[in-house]
Order: structure tokens, then C-alpha cells, then sequence
């Protein structure tokens, strides 16, 4: 029998809205409560009497079963007594229910209505509208909602959750998709031979950083010259991290997109199911780099992604600069413009670099090899 796995994939729908001050106060003393249960949980102490009569008056019932129920299957609280420390979203708890029109949220005609002390009803863009269609057309197996608070704003998370049973292809089409690229992300598709490769760099962050300097210069002026306060240093500092916010998260999300949707075409395509290895190197190598948070969180929206879908995927260390033939060290043969050939001193090996990986994953899958030792090892 083939190895099985179960994978979870989430999708969100995100909304912010300006609501009335007593709504965003009614979430601001929900918090309170729902951190008295987190230590009271988290201590091992029984609540407070005054504070569950609170609960009970102030919070409806819907928005209430996760923080005092610990058999609810949404309750907020399993295992906090084990953690080592309390999580930072700790002074943000938010009110948590399923989508539904007998709970606290639900869509009905374009709109979502919220009754938290009181009803609101926050029209859908019609874009997000259509992909959340499209989302529920893909039959996730829950559906629930996360309302919080964040700089006097109105907060809705709309999660959508989805459980597969994944198993490993007997005849897969390869996908490798290597992160450890100098070029950014190059991904493999592979059926006997290679069928495409394709190339993604990230954006040119060095329009937002000549902004954030001219920025920089503009304050350290300012402030040397006595005529800024610190609250407008503080707003400085808030628009140069805007400024550099927002692009890689775009560009991340796009890209995982298209490489997930070329890849579900492409399986259908030639009749077989996918196989995604993953190449993501280790966080010692990747610490300090201007790339690690960037590849990171690619990897881990391609395999939340991955994970919805059901594709099975598996996270694999797949070398650029080991022979993938005899594994001796490999040297730079040759550096042009757009590769770096890499030839091996050994067996006379020789191959972009960018390519490489593809090797190590057919050798590891497709061509397992006793006598290759650890380039032969089958990943399952």
C-alpha cells in the first residue's frame, strides 16, 4: 500500500470596516473576558464568578461556547497549560463562530451580517465575492469567522478549512520547485522528460528603498533642526514600513497561485497525479539573508495551498552544489548571464545550477540507486 498522509489547507477572506466606537468597545471588553479564561485555563484556577457573569450578560451566546465550552470544537484554549509561553495574540483574542445564519455571521446577498451587541452588515466586494464563491465551490469541510479589533478598525477573517487524504502517486508527474534559486524560484515539470521550466524573481524592491532613504533624510533633517515631534517620528517610521510592506506578500500569493493552477492543468493534462517536492533550505543557511522571510513564507503558502488541493508534497533538501551522480563537490565551470554551469571534478557531471535539483529529486524518486548512496535515498 502507498504511503497516505493527511493534509489541511485554510483559505481566508479578509474585511475591514469602520464601525461605531461602541462596537469596537463591546470587542475591546470581549478581550478582557476571554483573557481571564486564557489564565484561568492557563494556571489551572477556576474563573471568576463576576467576570463568567459578565460572559454570560455582555457576550452572545454564539460568540461565547469557544471560550468557556473546552468541548467545543472551536474552543480557543486546548493545550495552553502546556505552552511554554502565552502567544502574542494573547491582548487580540478574537470572537470566534461558524459561518452560518443561526450563529453570529453569515452571507446573505452580497453582504456579510455580523450580530455581535448589535446587527452589521458589511457589503463583499464583488471580486471577493467571486473568489469566495469559488472557494465554497471546492466544498470545505468548515467554515468559520474571526472577529477581532486592529487600529480602531473592524476586523473579519472568513476561514474556510479543508481536510484531504493525500496519497503518494505510483506514476507521478514531478514537480520540484527549488527556493534556494539566485534567480528566486524556479520550478520543474517533469513526465519522463522535462515538460516546462519555469523562472519567478520577486519584485525590484530599489524603487521603495529610494523612497525610504529620501524619507529617512527628510526626518534625521527635521530632527536636527528641533522642529519635529516624537509623534511625528513615529508617523515617519510608520509610513517607511508601509512603504516596504505589501509587494513580497503580493508577489508571494500570485505566484503560488499560478504554480499550483499550472500544476493541477498540467496533471490533467497527461492523465496522472502530481508529486511536489519542495526544496527549502535549512534556516541556519538562510538566516541574516534578505531572502529568508520571503522564502519562507512562499514555502508555506504553496504547501497551505498544496494542502487544500489534496497534492501531495514533500519537503525535501535537493542540493545545487553536490554531484547529484556521485555526490563529489561541485565546481563553477562556466557564469554567463543567465546560468551558472556547475560541472562536477569527479564523473564529468555538468548542468545549470538552476537544474540541479531536478536531478536530485528524479535520482531520489524516479531512479533510486543503492550504489549512489545518499543521492539514491527514495523520499516518501
Amino acid at each position: 500500500m502507498l504511503p497516505q498522509k493527511i493534509e489541511e489547507g485554510f483559505r481566508i477572506l479578509t474585511l475591514r470596516a469602520k464601525v461605531d466606537e461602541d462596537v469596537i468597545e463591546f470587542i475591546r471588553r470581549y478581550q478582557v473576558l476571554a483573557s481571564h479564561m486564557y489564565w484561568a485555563r492557563r494556571l489551572g484556577i477556576k474563573p471568576s464568578e463576576a467576570v463568567m457573569e459578565k460572559i454570560n450578560e455582555e457576550v452572545k451566546s454564539y460568540w461565547r461556547w469557544h471560550i468557556i465550552n473546552e468541548e467545543d470544537p472551536m474552543y480557543l484554549f486546548k493545550g495552553v497549560e502546556k505552552t511554554a509561553m502565552p502567544h502574542s495574540a494573547i491582548l487580540r483574542l478574537p470572537l470566534v463562530d461558524a459561518l452560518h445564519e443561526r450563529k453570529g455571521a453569515y452571507i446573505k446577498d452580497g453582504k456579510l451580517i455580523l450580530r455581535l451587541n448589535k446587527t452589521i452588515e458589511l457589503k463583499i466586494p464583488e471580486k471577493a465575492l467571486e473568489w469566495f464563491n469559488k472557494r465554497l465551490a471546492e466544498k470545505p469541510d468548515r467554515k468559520t469567522v474571526r472577529v477581532l479589533e486592529r487600529d480602531g478598525q473592524l476586523v473579519i477573517q472568513v476561514v474556510l478549512h479543508k481536510r484531504n487524504v493525500a496519497k503518494l502517486p505510483e506514476d507521478p508527474l514531478l514537480v520540484v520547485v527549488d527556493l534556494n534559486s539566485s534567480y528566486g524560484v524556479v520550478v520543474h515539470y517533469w513526465d519522463g522528460k522535462l515538460i516546462k521550466t519555469e523562472k519567478y524573481k520577486p519584485p525590484n524592491r530599489g524603487a521603495k528603498w529610494h523612497e525610504v532613504r529620501w524619507l529617512m533624510k527628510l526626518k534625521d533633517t527635521l530632527y536636527n533642526q528641533a522642529t519635529i515631534t516624537q509623534a511625528q517620528i513615529n508617523t515617519y517610521h510608520a509610513l517607511i514600513r508601509k512603504t516596504l510592506s505589501g509587494s513580497n506578500k503580493a508577489w508571494i500569493q500570485q505566484t503560488v497561485d499560478r504554480v499550483v493552477r499550472r500544476t493541477r492543468r498540467m496533471a490533467k493534462r497527461h492523465g496522472k497525479d502530481p508529486l511536489v517536492f519542495i526544496d527549502v533550505p535549512d534556516d541556519e543557511s538562510l538566516r541574516g539573508t534578505p531572502s529568508q522571510r520571503t522564502i519562507r513564507s512562499f514555502a508555506k503558502y504553496l504547501i497551505n495551498i498544496l494542502s487544500w488541493y489534496g497534492i501531495y508534497w514533500k519537503e525535501v533538501r535537493l542540493y545545487s552544489t553536490i554531484c547529484p551522480r556521485c555526490g563529489a563537490k561541485l565546481g563553477l565551470a562556466e557564469k554567463t548571464r543567465h546560468a551558472r554551469i556547475m560541472a562536477c571534478p569527479r564523473c564529468g557531471f555538468k548542468e545549470d545550477r538552476d537544474n540541479i535539483p531536478l536531478h536530485w529529486a528524479i535520482n531520489r524518486y524516479l531512479n533510486p540507486d543503492p550504489r549512489r548512496g545518499e543521492a539514491s535515498k527514495k523520499v516518501v
